[in-house]
């Protein structure tokens, strides 16, 4: 049976996600894509499902997207993006948990929305009282998590969760959303769940990859299938706004290459002034022209050719890739044949181990088992880790050769 012919697995958006407007038009089509998070056994010979895997434009409110929905319980009931692997993710988790506990009291109740290992709640628990809540579909992150006593709930945040929480429970003070509200195709049934589940007086805090960066760093290769957003600052002070929220205050992070974490409350606060100057670079960053899109998605298609022509000029070399990530999935997907290359991709994640990366297949390891004095280069998948990994390459394995960047904005090779 072909995939395709299941109206389950995806459906095709003809309407604007946030304003509901017909204008969508196409930014950069990256081909017929794996789900970039679904790692395969050795053994699994079954047919593997892919998508379309667009990106497109809304005319009226500017708003960047994904032309399809594909079904959530395929992309995220079996996930294996694990936070806690990643040293830069946990320290930005302790660095974020003081600025939440900064703004409620040392006993406040907090409820993070797709909470995977619980790191950040982890993080939340040796600095404050707070009574601690996860949400989380994917069944063995949650399982991590469970297993450092924190109540967490193994399924889909939406009105009908805050229902049954609610049943049991009282309403919360904080509601965390870490790179979340990218996932969700119907916004305002999650929105207005947060809205519901706070207190009064209760805070929102939101964390989102900057569209602006995306688009003037070329992070083209974080565009797969469980992103259905690509949020600005405005669109989601929108999004907040809709259901009675209050914006008020930003953060930058480092995550995902370049983020923003929004504040937002139920009751009336005047924008920081940080706020205020965020709002007004982003309105110069360009993220709003539809001119700039269409340089992007050429300028995308460019970097993909240059990656291709270069992995095809060293076809001799002993090379490996390092970070199975979801973004490894869509560049690698997007080179397409020359990716087989690569001898393997290392990922410090045991959960990924002896499994093959969506598409390609390659096989993922270790990196202590796929990288010793023979490979000639590293290809790195996740440019926004590359200090993390250089520094494992050079440090923990004493390994010592050409690495390859492919991103951002132009490819870059150099000697560690």
């Amino acid at each position: 049976m072909n995939p395709y012919d299941s109206v389950k697995n995806f459906d095709l958006v003809d309407e604007c996600r946030i304003c509901t407007s017909t204008k969508l038009f196409e930014v950069l089509n990256l081909g017929i894509q794996p789900l970039a998070n679904c790692l395969r056994e050795v053994s699994d010979s079954s047919m593997e499902l892919r998508f379309p895997l667009v990106l497109v434009r809304c005319a009226d409110c500017c708003s960047i997207q994904l032309s399809i929905n594909v079904n959530p319980t395929l992309m995220f009931d079996n996930y294996y993006w694990v936070t806690g692997t990643s040293s830069i993710a946990q320290e930005h988790c302790n660095y974020l948990a003081q600025e939440i506990v900064s703004r409620v009291n040392s006993s406040s109740s907090i409820l993070e929305i797709g909470s995977n290992d619980g790191t950040l709640l982890k993080s939340l628990r040796t600095i404050s009282d707070a009574k601690l809540y996860g949400v989380d579909p994917a069944k063995v992150i949650s399982n991590i998590a469970r297993e450092n006593s924190i109540d967490i709930f193994t399924e889909y945040f939406n009105e009908s969760f805050v229902t049954k929480f609610l049943e049991r429970f009282e309403r919360v003070d904080v509601v965390v959303a870490r790179n979340v509200l990218s996932h969700v195709p119907d916004l305002k049934d999650v929105v207005s769940g947060i809205s519901r589940v706070l207190n009064d007086d209760g805070i929102f805090v939101v964390e989102f990859h900057d569209a602006s960066k995306i688009l003037n760093e070329l992070h083209y290769d974080s565009i797969y299938h469980e992103h259905t957003f690509y949020h600005t600052l405005r669109s989601m002070s929108m999004i907040a706004k809709s259901a009675g929220l209050t914006p008020f205050d930003v953060l930058e992070s480092p995550i995902s290459g370049g983020s923003r974490i929004l504040f937002a409350s139920k009751s009336t606060m005047k924008p920081s002034e940080r706020m205020i100057k965020a709002l007004e670079f982003e309105e110069k960053s360009g993220v709003y022209e539809e001119s700039n899109w269409i340089d992007f998605g050429k300028a995308s298609q460019q970097n993909i050719d240059m990656v291709r022509t270069f992995l095809s000029n060293h076809k001799n070399s002993k090379i490996v890739g390092y970070g199975a990530s979801a973004r490894s999935s869509t560049l690698l997907n997007a080179i397409g044949a020359e990716s087989k290359n690569l001898a393997g991709i290392a990922d410090s994640n045991p959960l990924k181990w002896g499994k093959k990366s969506p598409g390609i297949g390659l096989m993922i390891d270790s990196p202590a088992k796929l990288i010793d004095s023979s490979v000639e280069m590293i290809f790195i998948c996740p440019f926004n880790f590359e200090k993390e990994i250089v520094d494992s390459l050079t440090n923990n394995l004493s390994w010592h050769g050409k690495v390859f960047l492919p991103l951002p904005k132009v490819p870059r090779l150099y000697i560690v």
